[in-house]
């Protein structure tokens, strides 16, 4: 069916819908029939999130607005984690106990790997993920090019080699909002110009 065709069928049966007395629901308001819009249920899901600064681009956070990072010593294909132990207390893996959902991030590259002790850790492009334990607040990138082997991971799984390993100034804002720190966060109902096309 050609574009012109699908559009004017559409047109077509949202007119008969309105015709045979369908009803919509004003924002805040409830519908004369009844009927209400019911918020999505995210309560079986983990959030997380892109944000951008100068220094390293778009890269992906947790719901609090920490940088989530990636080990050079992990591998992708297939996903395993080389941090354990000590190296887990300080890089803390992304725990995937519930499903991953994230904004500005291809659904297709996360996935789920098996630890060792039984916990299942949250993969990007197959690459495990973790957050630092330095990293006490959003804006926060202690973490990056620790060891030249801990990197903040773009939306794409990719690891950013060029930022410098320092903090960024913190911020008390939720993802979600702007701060002042220079740290864009993306609105779940809107993407910025630029934004990755993910």
């Amino acid at each position: 069916m050609r574009r012109g065709q699908a559009i004017t069928a559409l047109a077509a049966l949202a007119l008969s819908l309105t015709a045979c007395g369908g009803t919509q629901t004003p924002p805040g308001g409830e519908a004369t029939d009844g009927l209400r819009a019911q918020p999505a249920d995210l309560s079986d899901t983990n959030m997380y999130f892109i944000s951008h600064t100068d220094q390293v681009g778009w890269f992906v956070t947790d719901a609090d607005g920490l940088p989530l990072y990636r080990f050079d010593r992990d591998t992708p294909k297939p996903s395993k984690s080389n941090c354990e132990g000590e190296c887990a207390q300080q890089w803390k893996p992304v725990l995937a106990d519930k499903a991953p959902m994230a904004t500005g991030v291809d659904p297709i590259s996360m996935g789920v790997l098996t630890r060792p002790d039984g916990t299942k850790q949250l993969t990007i492009a197959g690459w495990p993920q973790y957050t630092y334990a330095e990293d006490k607040g959003a804006g926060d990138m202690k973490g990056q090019g620790k060891g030249g082997v801990w990197w903040v991971t773009a939306p794409n799984g990719a690891k950013i080699t060029g930022g410098k390993a320092q903090n960024n100034s913190r911020s008390t804002t939720t993802p979600g909002t702007s701060s002042g720190s220079g740290t864009r966060q993306t609105p779940q109902s809107a993407s910025p110009s630029g934004t990755p096309g993910y």
